[in-house]
């Protein structure tokens, strides 16, 4: 990695740049993005952001309270929604992109995909909206504690955090998202 500072704490753009290659590696092969475009849209459950929230605090994971929520939606079944989900809980690991946003991310990227354009416009709507509402959208800004390193969780979920602040996250994406979606 070259974007690398000299406390070896990698870059904010190389964490983008790493998320946006994994979602495109995702959604790029066209097998997911034929599948979800040969399926069609089904029909939405009434309130999915809080079957997201609600989702979340089984799981505790809330890009896969996403995934798995509205991927069906797009023909994915929800646990291979919530497997593409996995590593992009807590900010993929580093305390960077929270996982309700890169989880909507995807989603983004199945209806709009591969139309690579309208995808990242529809992104950038997501990510000025989720930012207007909450403030951020990195995980360790959002939980004001360094989700990148082992302490930073402990911190978060001694504070109570994971299930006061994460659940109105996730929520808050997928109101954004229904929105979008629609």
């Amino acid at each position: 990695m070259d974007e690398v500072d000299k406390d070896g704490a990698v870059s904010r753009r190389q964490v983008l740049k790493v998320s946006v290659a994994a979602a495109g590696v995702l959604l790029s092969g066209r097998g997911l993005a034929v599948a979800a475009g040969a399926a069609g849209v089904s029909e939405k459950p009434v309130d999915r952001p809080e079957k997201a929230s609600k989702r979340f605090l089984e799981s505790m994971n809330c890009s896969q309270a996403i995934c798995e929520v509205y991927g069906p939606s797009f023909g994915v079944p929800a646990d291979v929604a919530g497997r593409m989900g996995t590593g992009f809980a807590g900010g993929m690991g580093l305390g960077s992109e929270c996982g309700a946003v890169t989880g909507a991310v995807a989603m983004l990227g199945l209806k709009y995909g591969p139309d690579t354009g309208k995808a990242m416009k529809k992104v950038a709507e997501f990510i000025a909206e989720f930012r207007k509402q909450c403030g951020e959208t990195s995980c360790s800004k959002l939980l004001k504690v360094d989700m990148g390193t082992a302490e930073g969780i402990k911190a978060a979920a001694d504070k109570g955090l994971f299930t006061s602040a994460c659940p109105g996250y996730v929520k808050t994406a997928g109101e954004i998202l229904d929105k979008m979606l629609a």
